[in-house]
């Protein structure tokens, strides 16, 4: 489901080229919110700005020791690896980290220009 809004809101708002590195990485984005935050809400944010997409993922993965969330974050990059590889050699950027004040839980990020995304679809 979240590819298809994903797809039809990158179109929608003319940015059609977008739409298969959008799609791909809003799902894996989603895919490790899941994965580490079962049965628990998660968010998805989209944003174009300057010539870049950024897809943010919320969720509320609870807080850990200051030892088990480093291995906690090791983890979740480890599953992120796919993701992290294919945006990495399209130029764009991957990220991971605490979701900070007043939110708890932690957020995932992709940041994608246009040339990421042609990158992407020549692959």
């Amino acid at each position: 489901m979240a590819r298809t809004i994903v797809r039809h809101l990158l179109t929608d708002h003319g940015l059609p080229d977008m739409s298969g590195l959008g799609t791909f990485a809003a799902s894996e984005l989603l895919a490790n919110a899941y994965q580490f935050t079962p049965g628990q809400n998660a968010n998805l944010s989209m944003r174009w700005r300057f010539g870049v997409l950024r897809l943010t993922v919320f969720d509320e993965h609870p807080a850990h020791a200051r030892k088990a969330q480093q291995a906690c974050q090791a983890r979740r990059r480890e599953a992120l690896s796919t993701l992290d590889t294919v945006v990495g050699a399209c130029g764009g950027i991957v990220g991971l980290d605490d979701a900070g004040g007043p939110l708890a839980g932690s957020k995932t990020w992709v940041a994608l220009s246009r040339e990421a995304a042609r990158a992407y679809a020549a692959l």
